[in-house]
């Protein structure tokens, strides 16, 4: 079996509906990954590969995206599923379509509803990374503290 099939055996079992791509497409996806569109005709679906030990980020990555999408602010892509192959770590997001011109006014109107939702502490539950750099997000109280130490300082 090739990564390609066993992610798309993955997909099939997290989506409760077999997935049989016709297309597999490189498509912009950040400096570290490697970023693919996989498709059946009916359905689509974003994926991110990179290598094994690379798995904990995407984990990261995924309960982020929930954490977000649970603010009903913005509209985030949903994860569908991630783990290993024999040979490299991936994440299956829903595929967005972000094109059109009404697009970009949208995302800006969702983005500053998810700037305006409040917590009772700045950082989260776990740590993540932004690209490969791993990223602290130890709670705080207070802003500045929190951006000094685990932003700036970090």
């Amino acid at each position: 079996m090739t990564d390609w099939t066993v992610i798309a055996a993955r997909i099939g079992t997290a989506t409760g509906r077999p997935f049989a791509p016709r297309t597999t497409r490189a498509v912009g996806g950040g400096c570290i990954n490697t970023a693919m569109t996989m498709s059946d005709g009916a359905r689509a679906f974003f994926v991110k590969t990179n290598a094994p030990a690379r798995l904990a980020m995407f984990e990261a990555e995924a309960a982020g995206l929930a954490a977000l999408a649970a603010t009903g602010a913005i509209r985030i892509p949903q994860p569908i599923c991630w783990g290993q192959t024999d040979t490299l770590s991936y994440l299956v997001l829903e595929h967005l379509d972000l094109s059109g011109p009404a697009r970009g006014a949208a995302a800006g109107r969702q983005l500053a509803a998810l700037h305006r939702t409040h917590s009772p502490t700045f950082g989260w539950q776990r740590d993540n990374h932004i690209g490969s750099t791993p990223q602290r997000n130890t709670p705080s109280t207070d802003w500045v503290s929190f951006w000094r130490d685990q932003r700036l300082g970090y």
